[in-house]
């Protein structure tokens, strides 16, 4: 495998890539698009990259409010940005969104973005200023996080209706209180370190008798207790170590509470152990995911499980991997999101495909850039820990790389993978494509999808479908009210996309003009 990621180098995949693909004929690009879209899609990407129009837009919101009417603002929200970025209000209007897209080749990521609902001005207030590409839900309560689950529910069942080979994206704060889930961290953080303090050696590997002294030490335990639970882990693999994967899916959650009461010491393991309370939260929320992973298995939908911040995500990690185990045995049902901004991709990324290889179940991955960037940075600047984030844009980019090379380059295992590439950056593009036209990719090219969202980097995801790859779009859908934040969120969030959108404004004009001229 290595002398075939050898032979095959970022520009030769590129120029492989481009011999067959042409991501800069807008014929290919907008086939099928009305004129009137085309010329409203222009003016809508031509609004969205003016910084001073995206920086303004909730006050300016506010104002079409008060002068207009609520009426009159919703209709030319809903002609205007509604219609180019989300695909409908519900499972019915969106069907033939879904539809056109199907025609071409191109299938469909169904996302329910309704946010909270507008204040008495028109509009809701962004919790962040940027680098939120859809929302954080708000704790309200149980039964508030019920009917999250009974949503999630309906997106599942009109993927199966609208959408063949579909994907259902869901949010795990939506299903539970946002304090649990980093309670819920802050305790698998404690468990890892927990291994490491016990004697883990550089390689990650713990010897019989590193584990034994230190279990003793920690716990009131005895030597011979402690010698037995060791050789209970080590069962699976008998060579006389423990790795974290081994440490970890041995130490439950759920069995906290009841280990730390024998704690010797009250130190970071006892402080982080959730309590009974939290446990049976913890199991309710899982029992809303289990739901909606059972129905999606039930009917052959695969789901997306977005990623969130952070300290959020090692229990947004538990909770997908108990999903994969039970939902990822006939095919990939679940999959789990990577963000390459952030420092620890790769070793999370390792950390699965090893964990999916030992337990033989399919292994899912949608790989995106990231989100959340300037929250992250101000937290962990605040509460003095290393910032997670990578230094630059050009280490984003190279972790992103690597990331998708380390998937599509993995030696063929038992389990098979499904690699999600959410991208608008077309050297990513091209390099992946490369690999797969290339044949140095151990993933086959019908494992592998390219994603970008409704209403933006269209001259990528159609001569994609158009070429025989696996294309998406990710179409938003919900009342326009309540997705208004959602739109307001992506215009300020995606900044950096939307400076490009110039390009593909440049392109819907070009094919507006080659109409009318008839040529």
């Amino acid at each position: 495998m290595q002398s075939t990621l050898s032979a095959t180098t970022p520009a030769q995949a590129s120029l492989l890539v481009r011999k067959k693909l042409n991501f800069s004929d807008p014929r290919v690009a907008f086939e099928g698009t009305s004129t009137l879209s085309l010329l409203r899609g222009a003016a809508v990407l031509t609004a969205c990259s003016q910084p001073w129009l995206v920086r303004r837009s909730e006050p300016l919101l506010r104002a079409s409010h008060r002068v207009l009417g609520p009426a009159a603002t919703e209709a030319l929200v809903r002609h205007t940005f509604f219609s180019h970025f989300v695909g409908g209000e519900d499972a019915v209007s969106i069907e033939p969104r879904l539809r056109a897209l199907r025609e071409r080749g191109v299938g469909g990521i169904l996302d329910y973005a309704a946010e909270a609902k507008l204040d008495a001005d028109g509009i809701g207030a962004s919790q962040e200023a940027a680098n939120q590409p859809a929302r954080t839900y708000p704790y309200e309560s149980e039964e508030t996080c019920d009917a999250n689950r009974d949503i999630f529910l309906s997106a599942v069942a009109a993927v199966h209706e609208t959408s063949p080979e579909g994907f259902a994206a869901i949010k795990v704060t939506a299903l539970g209180d946002a304090g649990l889930l980093e309670r819920t961290s802050a305790s698998l953080v404690a468990v890892g370190r927990f291994f490491d303090a016990l004697g883990a050696d550089e390689a990650g590997s713990l010897g019989r008798r590193a584990f034994v002294s230190g279990w003793v030490d920690a716990f009131d335990a005895s030597h011979a207790e402690a010698e037995a639970l060791f050789d209970r882990i080590d069962r699976e693999t008998g060579d006389g170590s423990l790795d974290a994967i081994e440490f970890t899916n041995a130490i439950r959650l759920e069995e906290l509470p009841a280990l730390v009461g024998t704690c010797r010491s009250q130190g970071p393991l006892f402080a982080s152990a959730l309590t009974p309370d939290e446990v049976c939260a913890f199991s309710s929320m899982m029992e809303r995911l289990e739901a909606i992973a059972a129905e999606a298995h039930r009917l052959g939908v695969r789901l997306m499980v977005d990623a969130e911040h952070t300290y959020f995500q090692p229990c947004i990690d538990l909770a997908v991997l108990r999903l994969q185990r039970k939902f990822n045995r006939e095919y990939p049902c679940v999959f789990n999101t990577y963000q390459a901004y952030l420092r620890d991709c790769g070793e999370r990324l390792a950390t699965d495909l090893e964990r999916a290889r030992r337990e033989d179940w399919h292994f899912g991955a949608k790989l995106v850039r990231g989100a959340y960037m300037v929250h992250e940075r101000k937290r962990a600047s605040e509460m003095g820990y290393p910032d997670p984030i990578q230094p630059s844009a050009e280490a984003t980019h190279r972790s992103y790389d690597a990331a998708l090379e380390r998937i599509l380059l993995a030696p063929p295992s038992p389990s098979t993978t499904s690699l999600v590439l959410a991208t608008h950056n077309q050297a990513s593009i091209e390099r992946a494509a490369g690999l797969l036209l290339g044949g140095a990719s151990s993933v086959p090219s019908g494992r592998v999808y390219f994603a970008q969202l409704l209403g933006m980097a269209d001259h990528l995801t159609f001569t994609l479908g158009s070429s025989g790859f696996k294309a998406y779009k990710y179409v938003p859908y919900g009342p326009v009210s309540e997705v208004l934040p959602y739109l307001i969120r992506r215009a300020q969030e995606n900044s950096d996309a939307l400076s490009g959108a110039l390009e593909q404004r440049g392109m819907m004009l070009a094919e507006v003009r080659r109409r009318w001229l008839g040529r």
